[in-house]
């Protein structure tokens, strides 16, 4: 008799156990998948990923975070890089980087930018051509357009 006892209060404590975690993976893909948005503008990957706090502090670290982590995956490959002065638009302000890989260069800019809602994204452009004022611009619409 006590044995059945201890297996069912095991197998329910396994059971809780196993749908917390469950509840807590299917909330993380939801809320990755839900701030995490990218598109093509003008021959212009941009990525969007949503800041987890509203503050403007915390829009800046994660700014700086990401920029950060571009650098040391450059760095770890032996990889040059160079970042440039920003490049304001009317929406964004970008903190332009080209990058020598292979022989090849390419562009990157990183910018803020707040939605109508108060909800911050950080903005990640890549770029096979050099990436101007104009071509920066023309993101800065999209993405506003995307995060309405």
């Amino acid at each position: 008799m006590r044995k059945i006892i201890f297996n069912k209060k095991f197998l329910a404590i396994v059971g809780i156990c196993l749908s917390v975690a469950g509840g807590f993976a299917i909330k993380q893909k939801i809320t990755t998948k839900a701030s995490d948005h990218s598109f093509e503008v003008n021959g212009m990957n941009v990525s969007i990923q949503q800041c987890e706090g509203k503050s403007e502090e915390i829009m800046e670290e994660d700014l700086d975070e990401t920029i950060s982590n571009e650098v040391m995956a450059l760095e770890e490959k032996g990889h040059n890089y160079e970042i440039g002065d920003t490049i304001e638009t009317e929406e964004v302000a970008f903190v332009p980087m080209t990058k020598e890989i292979d022989d090849e260069t390419a562009y990157n800019a990183f910018g803020t930018i707040t939605s109508k809602s108060g909800n911050n994204y950080v903005i990640v452009v890549k770029s096979e051509k050099e990436l101007t004022q104009d071509n920066l611009e023309t993101v800065a619409e999209a993405v506003k357009e995307q995060v309405k």
